[in-house]
């Protein structure tokens, strides 16, 4: 009987070991692994970049066609003029006398045109004194345009939307054709103007990039521009080349005309758009090169197939494809894992941890 109870113990306790042992077997190992964003990075080891100026697109000084007494003067240096907009104004009563005077004496030459010319086709008149009435007719025509455009000239709009820059002249003061009545420029677009050596001259092509690099104090952004022009001849005191961008003027950022810059310039053709990533991320595999990608919402791994460039530095290396940048890739243990392990990030040691023997 007692050996029967003995025997009944046994049984027993070799269930609960063989129990807790498949408990264990299915205890999941999670490995732990180091995670790094990746980002964009461009190597620009052929980019010249040069001390510039950014300045306004263009500048021109208005003036009137016409002489007078001024009326109307838009004297706010720094004013918002669109297209268009009367900027000045010339007393024009005189000139609305000159368009009514000619205009009567194009309407009586005009008349007196067609009966002449009706006459000469009945041959009731000369071929002389038609070409008279005919000539008479052109005469009060032009005279009656000029005077037309004349009044329209003593408003002086602005050619483009711009601001204005300066102003020479007061209000009722007397202006003679030709005179500077203000200055104006327009600024929907910068010029950025630098000089270049005859060496970086000789690198500009058709697939030449530039870029207009603006420091902003707590902010520094980078504008894409495009050749203006190249200057052929070089400057005695400077022996460089002027070279001129335009840019369009960025949203939020208040560019004025006289700030320092600098001009990137950049020669395509040997320029390459890169990733660089940990060397330890890569891992081969029949004869390919592969990352593993984590995915955070799942803390799984999925590999990726990219194509290696050049190490940089001691444990960089570039990617030429594969990879488009902000992804989450695996840097430590790459050659122990398979497609679909699930991992956790790695977060260091603990502070607690005194040593890192733990």
């Amino acid at each position: 009987m007692r050996y029967l109870k003995g025997i009944s113990y046994l049984l027993v306790g070799m269930l609960i070991f063989v129990g807790c042992k498949e408990k264990v077997k299915e205890k999941e190992y999670v490995r732990a692994v180091k995670v790094v964003k990746i980002g964009v990075g461009t190597s620009n080891k052929n980019a010249t970049t040069v001390p510039a100026s950014i300045n306004e697109k263009r500048e021109t000084k208005l003036a009137f066609r016409v002489k007078g007494p001024l009326v109307k003067l838009n004297d706010v240096i720094g004013d918002y003029v669109q297209k268009g907009q009367v900027i000045a104004k010339i007393d024009p009563r005189d000139y609305k006398i000159a368009v009514e005077f000619t205009q009567a004496a194009y309407k009586l030459a005009s008349a007196e045109y067609k009966r002449y010319k009706t006459l000469l086709e009945k041959e009731s008149v000369s071929a002389s004194t038609y070409d008279q009435m005919e000539s008479n007719y052109t005469a009060a025509k032009t005279a009656y345009e000029s005077a037309k455009n004349a009044l329209e000239d003593t408003e002086l709009k602005a050619p483009f939307s711009g601001y204005i820059s300066d102003v020479f002249v007061n209000n009722y003061e007397e202006v003679n054709p030709g005179q500077a009545i203000v200055s104006f420029i327009d600024l929907s677009k910068f010029e950025v103007k630098a000089w270049i050596s005859l060496e970086d001259l000789s690198k500009i092509n058709d697939n030449t990039q530039y870029a207009c690099l603006i420091d902003l104090g707590n902010q520094k952004i980078r504008v894409q521009g495009t050749l203006k022009e190249v200057g052929h001849k070089t400057s005695m005191s400077k022996q460089s080349y002027p070279i001129s961008i335009l840019i369009d003027a960025p949203e939020n950022v208040n560019l004025r005309a006289g700030m320092t810059t600098h001009l990137e310039i950049i020669d395509t053709d040997n320029t390459s758009s890169s990733l660089e990533i940990p060397i330890s991320s890569i891992y081969s595999k029949e004869n390919k090169t592969y990352v593993w990608l984590f995915n955070e919402s799942t803390n799984t791994v999925s590999s990726k197939e990219v194509l290696r460039g050049k190490i940089v530095g001691d444990d960089m290396i570039q990617i030429r494809k594969g990879l488009s940048g902000g992804e989450n890739i695996v840097c430590s243990g790459v050659n122990f894992l398979s497609e679909g392990t699930k991992v956790k990030k790695y977060k260091g040691f603990s502070k607690t941890n005194v040593g890192n023997k733990l």
